[in-house]
């Protein structure tokens, strides 16, 4: 009987170290989370404040009468840059997913269960033949 407890609290205190070491992983994801977004809010200012600035360049060399602004070597550069913090925005929003897939994945990965007391098999049946008389003898290739 007393075995049956001692199993029980083992598996007890094995379900509780692990719930408590994926709560504090998820806790930790959780702030790496929150420092992304906080990162990809700061670059969306970085990214809009870009944009102004192209689209300052952009009327400025119209104004200068150039045809095609997007030639101009001051506005192809805020293109450029425009472009650059589109990118590592969109890198820490891929991040951030990356982290929430880590996240879900730890749930799944519950503790398998203690295996109760295992009861031995029954004693196999002795066969009627012996296995060697009905396997058939293998003939030589044909060459």
């Amino acid at each position: 009987m007393s075995a049956d407890y001692k199993n029980l609290a083992c598996k007890g205190l094995k379900g509780t170290c692990w719930y408590t070491k994926t709560l504090a992983l998820n806790m930790m994801r959780r702030g790496l989370i929150l420092g992304r977004y906080t990162l990809a809010c700061w670059q969306k200012q970085k990214a809009n404040k870009a944009m102004r600035r192209l689209g300052e360049e952009f009327f400025q060399t119209l104004e200068q009468g150039e045809t095609n602004p997007m030639v101009v070597s001051a506005v192809s550069d805020a293109v450029n840059r425009a472009k650059d913090l589109k990118a590592v925005k969109a890198r820490n929003y891929q991040a951030v997913a990356a982290i929430r897939d880590k996240m879900r994945a730890a749930w799944v990965k519950e503790p398998a269960p203690m295996p109760a007391v295992e009861t031995p098999p029954p004693a196999p049946a002795e066969p009627a033949e012996p296995a060697e008389a009905t396997e058939k003898p293998e003939e030589p290739a044909a060459q």
